[in-house]
């Protein structure tokens, strides 16, 4: 994980331990959709389109146009039936402040809608747009935005209601995209208050992209290559964090199997996600080049392939989390530092690489209640021992420095380093939700709690209260 984490990823950790859930209706309905994708060589471009057909109608789309040389704009059209007085396009919109805010604008007063992602919704058509974007690729993952370049989409009055007008430009070394969301039933229903305020901090296309082959995260100053406006594709996807934990929405319910499947595409054959970028103090504290393995990232990919497996019931989800859980194991034999106590305990490693595979890296508390709680929740839905026996070995590594990991101002050290010492400043409240959730897994599995998971959980919480952080 880089050393800094983004506030979007505090607030998505904050709403994955919210109260809403998918409904067991959601569940019970669920059907595995139909999946195609077509490529077509045109001339000066190639055309991707994918399309993912679902039981009762739904459709998501998208298409993906990469410029060869400069042509007219690839056109494509969505009509859509009514009277455009009771057509509505649901967008977000940033005040004076730059706080977030819906905004809601009819078709019949608007010639593009905004060039922003949102919701078009009238009686029995509700489509969930993406914010057009043009990029270039720029290697190892990575593709740098190019604002200027992207076209609104049109909205053409017609007799029989409205028709959407998409443009991707075709230029040469740039690509286009769009995706959508099509359903005949709604996608999010809006007037729940906790509801609306969750899908307006759901960010798909500023700080983060929904795109063709995955989800992207802003690129850090850190990473190789870099810009303001560059974006490298992140194994963990924050947004289906939310779909999958949260859930309450059929947007959520379809759109989460998209991500999945995404996901799934990138995993390498081994059973990691790599971290496609050079990461500059990786390389230079410990040598590791671009391509590398990153515990945080990966087990939260993993995790949730879990969640998916089960809640999707799709055998591809559930196979994905078996594999992960195998190439930790092997990576865990290799790489760990022994803590003595009364139950040895290991701790392991935040990254790795193929290129030096027993390199040995400092050991970030939460990334090692990450991998202890996705170990006992892969247990828990599996039944490998091996998986719980290997949670309980790390949980002690992390009970065996008992109250070292403590400061003297009541807060945690980041991290243990491989020359035994503590260091670096802990998130303000990550590695608590952590500890909480590796508290209540070991209550399930054990009957009681840990007597050291409460010290840290206190100390931790009451530095939080003091130096008054929201947290949940």
């Amino acid at each position: 994980m880089v050393k800094k984490i983004s506030r979007m990823l505090l607030l998505l950790t904050a709403i994955a331990v919210s109260s809403f859930f998918l409904s067991d209706i959601f569940a019970n309905e669920w059907k595995k959709p139909t999946e195609t994708e077509k490529v077509d060589h045109l001339n000066g471009a190639i055309h991707q389109k994918q399309e993912f057909q679902l039981h009762d109608g739904t459709t998501y789309w998208a298409h993906k146009m990469t410029g060869q040389r400069d042509m007219t704009p690839y056109v494509f059209t969505i009509p859509i039936q009514g009277n455009s007085q009771n057509m509505t396009f649901r967008y977000r919109a940033y005040d004076e402040s730059k706080k977030p805010n819906w905004k809601i604008v009819t078709l019949d007063q608007v010639q593009t809608l905004p060039l922003a992602s949102g919701f078009v919704e009238t009686e029995g058509r509700y489509i969930w747009l993406g914010k057009p974007i043009v990029y270039v690729d720029k290697g190892r993952a990575t593709i740098e935005e190019k604002p200027g370049l992207a076209s609104p989409v049109e909205v053409k009055q017609t007799s029989s209601g409205v028709e959407l007008v998409f443009q991707l430009p075709m230029k040469a070394g740039f690509i286009s995209e769009m995706w959508a969301l099509d359903s005949r039933d709604p996608l999010v229903p809006w007037g729940e208050k906790m509801l609306d305020s969750i899908w307006l901090n759901l960010d798909v296309t500023e700080k983060a992209k929904w795109l063709y082959d995955g989800y992207y995260y802003q690129s850090p100053s850190t990473y190789e290559p870099t810009s303001e406006s560059s974006f490298w594709r992140i194994p963990e996807n924050y947004v289906l964090r939310s779909f999958l934990y949260t859930g309450g929405s059929k947007a959520a319910r379809d759109m989460g199997y998209v991500m999945l499947k995404a996901s799934l595409k990138q995993q390498e054959p081994e059973g990691y996600w790599k971290t496609q970028p050079r990461s500059t103090w990786l390389s230079t504290d410990y040598g590791i080049p671009e391509g590398f393995y990153d515990t945080r990232f990966n087990t939260g990919a993993a995790d949730l392939m879990l969640r998916g497996c089960d809640q999707y019931q799709e055998k591809d989800f559930c196979q994905s989390a078996k594999k992960y859980a195998s190439y930790f194991h092997n990576f865990v034999a290799m790489n760990h530092f022994v803590i003595a106590g009364v139950q040895q305990g290991w701790l392991v490693p935040d990254y790795g690489t193929a290129m030096n595979p027993m390199i040995q890296t400092h050991v970030s508390l939460n990334h090692q209640l990450a991998e202890i709680n996705f170990l006992y929740k892969n247990y828990l839905q599996f039944g490998d021992q091996k998986d719980k026996d290997l949670a309980d070995s790390m949980l002690y590594g992390v009970v065996n420095l008992g109250a070292q990991w403590i400061l003297g101002n009541g807060d945690l050290h980041y991290a243990y380093f491989p020359d035994g010492t503590f260091g670096r400043k802990d998130y303000p409240y990550l590695t608590y939700n952590d500890l909480v959730e590796t508290q209540r897994l070991y209550r399930q599995l054990h009957g009681m709690d840990e007597m050291t998971l409460t010290m840290l959980i206190d100390s931790k919480l009451k530095w939080m209260q003091l130096n008054n952080i929201q947290y949940r």
